[in-house]
């Protein structure tokens, strides 16, 4: 098993669009910093607070750039489309070069291919959602320096900078989870289609009308169900972090990627692998 993972990370650092993900996730980040740093957006906030309170230093700084860039549509647009993008290609690309069948001649079961496939998806959309923390963080401190985090969910609270770290840290992670899950019904999907485009379409597309859904009143029922729910990562941000909602949500996605694991899993042992 560990052999075929290795072979696995092997492939996906060969093919470029591995690299979409973090070339993209990089011009983001520096745009979004540039507007940080020179946007007349925060110059009216600083004036607002100043009026109301005493305002020592700048609260823009690296931990307000690594909050910042966690807006919905880099969290429910870009990192879904470069996670999916790699998770849909580690099936559909092999099976359209007409090497799967070569690899499924070998001594090896289908389970176990699959899942060193799907341990370097998910070791890849880890590294994209954490990587991108790690950056922007260390860029905000090059470009604006160090500081507490102020934020503007709950009212206006200020995390110290350790504080800010941790609590930047879990929601990463949740992103991160969220990252996976949707992943993983990008690799379901290319089980059954074996085109990876189809399968980025699927999953990004089920993110969308879940994002719709979620905020429809007559489909209110559902949104315990809907994976977008879980990742509105606003309320995170409170004064004191709800340790029973982030639970859940981690669960949600958990049970998301299993799932979509075992459809997957279930369609690929079965599928008639012809070219």
């Amino acid at each position: 098993m560990l052999h075929e993972i290795r072979i696995e990370f092997l492939k996906l650092l060969r093919k470029p669009r591995t690299y979409i993900g973090p070339m993209g996730m990089i011009v983001l980040i520096a745009l979004l910093s540039m507007a940080v740093k020179y946007g007349h957006e925060f110059e009216h906030m600083r004036d607002a607070l100043s009026q109301e309170f005493f305002v020592a230093g700048s609260f823009v700084n690296a931990a307000f750039l690594t909050r910042y860039i966690l807006i919905p549509p880099v969290v429910l647009m870009f990192l879904p489309l470069f996670t999916c993008m790699v998770f849909g290609d580690l099936l559909a690309s092999e099976a359209a070069d007409g090497t799967l069948r070569m690899i499924l001649c070998r001594p090896v079961k289908r389970i176990t291919v699959l899942s060193a496939k799907y341990v370097a998806g998910v070791a890849y959309s880890l590294a994209l959602v954490l990587g991108a923390g790690i950056f922007a963080y260390l860029l905000g401190i090059a470009l604006l320096g160090r500081g507490d985090l102020l934020n503007f969910t709950d009212g206006v609270c200020v995390f110290p900078e350790r504080s800010a770290i941790l609590r930047l840290l879990e929601v990463y992670m949740l992103i991160a989870a969220g990252m996976v899950a949707i992943g993983s019904i990008a690799f379901a999907v290319s089980a059954f289609l074996g085109n990876s485009n189809g399968a980025v379409g699927g999953a990004v597309g089920i993110v969308i009308v879940s994002g719709i859904l979620g905020h429809i009143e007559y489909f209110e029922r559902l949104r315990p169900f809907l994976l977008t729910t879980y990742l509105d990562i606003d309320r995170f941000f409170a004064v004191k972090l709800d340790a029973e909602m982030y639970r859940k949500s981690i669960l949600v996605m958990l049970a998301y990627a299993v799932l979509s694991f075992v459809v997957g899993a279930i369609a690929f042992c079965r599928r008639d692998v012809l070219t």
